[in-house]
């Protein structure tokens, strides 16, 4: 195996003392190989301190860089029987505890062995040998001790970690600014504890508040974005600033990710919070005035197999180089991850791809035997479709052997109908040198064969295909004559299935043989534009569409196809008619609506089972017919029957006597629309007559809907003369009440008093009246009062004049 000598002098950690400590020179940079478990070291020599002291406690010895928890292992092989060995996990450290001499503990760093399970590395790993207990990084040359304090203030952690001195090295709240010191002081440390970072000073302005970096302001909180490119490594939503939170901490191993930094207050009081402060971690080195001159600790490295490959995707089919850049001296290539044959050495190897495939290489350095082989994985892209396909097209010359075509129009049957994210190009010859028109192409002699590059625009993966160019001899074959009924819009466009043209062309239909439809003579020739079978004619009424008889795959002849649009039965779709209800069981009589034709002439289908042309009915409901012409044509007539009928008279009010305005309301019942009347001639919409003098009256309601019928009902307005003059000049010589009926007689009653209160006439009937006299005395002039009472329980009084 290669090595390479390298002497690292570190620093030791004996407690706090400021007395001598012993040195150590570590001989150890070496490539690794995955065939056995390997030393850390080469050489190890510890000077004694000078004091004299010829024993230890213990060495500390940690794997400070490139440590992977749960794959990377120390171990002490060999016999010592005075040194026993201690693995931690959670700091990747091996604690070889005494008392030993020196000279034992040289012999047992020696056989301490490094092993791992990691196969893919990144980087290289670091071991620091320290004689104590503080962590030494060789990155940044300093030390780095967890001190357990739970529930210290950040400014007490602060001030107790300045008050630390570790054999002439100035103690600080340590100062995090690689990804390295972050592994070691987060997941590498035996606990979480204080960091020496603060925006106490400007809030969201978090700086390195201790150590030679005191100032340095490293993480803007209000952008979210890193000062002057400076390392951080907050946890997720850190930091928040949750109630005044300007200190920070290492996050609990429980929350978030391993090792990461949250804000704090300086106090938190509550042991149980998972965010209670545990101790402070403190930093030693680089600060103005250290002994650096002290050879403290040691480290050596193993140099791991690194191997850098950028995943490639192929098209199908494509050759294509494979590199991969590695730092070993061979890289050995199989075919499977277990397979015992290689197929290649090297760094770069040439395959072509048909599929998704998997490499394996083994990278080794010189003198390693085997090694840990690592995935290549070669991802392929689907080819875009291109479909080989046969363009036919019919010729009245096919001596000539040429034709204009047009390629574009095939675009989407040789892409498979996809052309989004495709690019198509013709050429005339395989190599695609001569790129050829495609929207107008003329071909050089029949059945020949041009190529159509396809390219997938996203991938750039190209396919080819072939198009084959014939021509074919015309054959003259059938007309044939498609009629269909018009659609309900009546406006000559309709649907036709053109496949009804095929046993008109043919007799009998050839095996093989395909029919396609085209709107023009020019399409059905090239093939393109093709209709469906269920297609709308164009052209109103009538229009002629162009046959394509194709067998197997070529043209074979072409013809006319005339397209007629047959009219539907003229009649109305929609009628509504009234039944007057009064005249049941009368019938009425439903037709077929034909116009301008014989009803005969048509088929009828009734709702009710009625196949006639009219039909008769007794009740309201809506009644429909199909209606059929002798050509097939059918159209839906629905008749609504709607209900009227003469007005039934719910109740009449009569505003009369006491008011100025006497009115008559009538309110009826019925199916119809009624108008009303009082002379059966001037009817009015209202059911309201106003302004009425005292009298009898009838008022007729009329069915306007259906002229169903009259109704009349009589009516009384009751009333009486506001004076009148008993002087035998036969005007107004009695007074008596208006508007009662003879029928009514002997339901009235009208008393008739002075203004004393005096009786002194009774009426008895509508017949009855006063003449003015009492006892056959003649009354004076003066104002009179009644009391009526009618049958219907109405009662009112009234005053009136008696003048001479």
């Amino acid at each position: 195996m290669k090595k390479i000598a390298i002497v690292f002098t570190l620093f030791l950690t004996v407690a706090y003392s400021q007395s001598l400590p012993p040195s150590i020179d570590v001989v150890g940079e070496q490539f690794y190989c995955a065939d056995a478990p390997m030393p850390i070291a080469t050489d190890v020599n510890i000077t004694p301190p000078s004091v004299g002291v010829n024993t230890w406690d213990n060495v500390i010895i940690q794997i400070s860089q490139g440590y992977v928890m749960g794959q990377d292992v120390l171990f002490l092989s060999g016999t010592h029987p005075n040194i026993t060995a201690s693995w931690s996990i959670t700091e990747g450290q091996l604690t070889l505890t005494g008392p030993a001499t020196f000279e034992e503990f040289e012999a047992a760093i020696l056989d301490v062995l490094f092993d791992t399970i990691q196969a893919d590395f990144t980087t290289d790993k670091f071991f620091s040998i320290n004689l104590g207990n503080a962590n030494f990084l060789p990155s940044t040359g300093h030390y780095y001790l967890y001190v357990p304090s739970l529930g210290i203030r950040w400014t007490d952690a602060r001030d107790e970690a300045a008050s630390l001195d570790y054999f002439g090295l100035q103690g600080y709240l340590v100062t995090v600014r690689t990804i390295e010191e972050a592994q070691l002081t987060g997941e590498q440390a035996p606990g979480t504890g204080w960091i020496g970072a603060s925006d106490a000073e400007s809030e969201g302005i978090w700086r390195w508040v201790t150590g030679p970096e005191n100032g340095l302001a490293f993480y803007n909180q209000n952008t979210g974005t890193p000062i002057g490119g400076e390392f951080n490594f907050w946890n997720i939503g850190e930091p928040n600033d949750f109630n005044g939170e300007d200190y920070a901490h290492i996050t609990d191993p429980t929350i978030g990710e391993l090792g990461s930094w949250n804000d704090l207050p300086n106090l938190l009081t509550n042991p149980a919070d998972p965010y209670y402060p545990k101790g402070y971690i403190v930093e030693f080195g680089g600060m103005p005035g250290d002994d650096t001159s002290l050879s403290l600790s040691g480290s050596s490295r193993i140099i791991t197999p690194k191997v850098q490959y950028n995943e490639v995707s192929v098209c199908e089919g494509d050759e294509v180089d494979i590199s991969v850049s590695s730092n070993v001296d061979t890289l050995i290539w199989y075919e499977t991850a277990t397979a015992s044959e290689s197929i290649f050495t090297g760094s770069t190897i040439t395959v072509i791809v048909d599929e998704a495939v998997t490499y394996w290489v083994e990278p080794l350095f010189q003198g390693c035997n085997e090694g840990n082989r690592l995935p290549i994985a070669i991802q392929t892209l689907d080819l875009p479709e291109a479909n080989d396909i046969l363009i036919s097209q019919c010729s009245t010359n096919v001596a000539n052997e040429t034709a204009e075509f047009n390629l574009s129009e095939y675009i989407e049957n040789i892409t498979g109908g996809i052309t989004e994210n495709r690019e198509v190009n013709f050429y005339s010859d395989a190599n695609l040198t001569l790129p050829i028109n495609s929207e107008s192409y003329t071909s050089m002699f029949n059945n020949q064969i041009v190529y159509a590059q396809v390219i997938n625009t996203l991938t750039s993966c190209v396919n080819i295909s072939e198009v084959t160019l014939q021509l074919s001899a015309l054959v003259q074959l059938n007309p044939a004559y498609i009629e269909a009924c018009d659609s309900v819009d009546e406006d000559g466009i309709t649907t036709f299935d053109l496949s009804m043209a095929e046993n008109q062309i043919f007799d009998a239909i050839p095996v093989g043989f395909d029919f396609l439809y085209f709107e023009t003579y020019e399409d059905a020739l090239s093939g393109i534009n093709q209709l469906p079978n269920d297609y709308t004619n164009i052209e109103p009424y009538n229009q002629t569409i162009i046959a394509r008889i194709e067998a197997s795959g070529s043209c074979y002849g072409i013809t006319e196809v005339f397209l007629n649009v047959a009219p539907l039965p003229n009649t109305d779709l929609i009628e509504v008619v009234w039944y007057c209800l009064n005249t049941y069981p009368e019938t009425i009589t439903l037709t077929g609506g034909i116009q301008e034709d014989s009803p005969s002439n048509y088929y009828y289908s009734w709702s009710t089972g009625e196949t006639t042309s009219t039909i008769e009915i007794n009740e309201p409901g809506i009644y429909t017919v199909n209606v059929t012409s002798v050509a097939g044509c059918t159209k839906l007539r629905t008749v609504t029957v709607s209900a009227s009928g003469t007005a039934t008279v719910e109740d009449v009010s009569v505003v009369d006597l006491s008011s100025d305005n006497n009115t008559i309301t009538v309110l009826v019942s019925g199916e119809g629309e009624y108008e009303y009347s009082i002379d059966n001639s001037n009817y009015q919409t209202s059911n309201v007559f106003e302004n009425l003098q005292a009298g009898v009256y009838t008022v007729y309601i009329k069915d306007i809907e259906n002229d169903c019928g009259i109704t009349a009902q009589e009516v009384f307005v009751v009333g009486y003369p506001k004076f009148f003059t008993p002087n035998d000049d036969t005007f107004n010589d009695v007074w008596r009440l208006k508007g009662i009926s003879q029928e009514a007689r002997q339901f009235v009653s009208v008393k008739i008093y002075d203004r004393f209160g005096k009786l002194l006439k009774t009426l008895w009937s509508s017949n009855d009246f006063w003449d003015g006299t009492y006892n056959g005395n003649a009354m004076p002039s003066s104002d009179y009062w009644f009391v009526a009472t009618l049958e219907d329980g109405r009662t009112f009084t009234g005053h009136f004049s008696l003048r001479l």
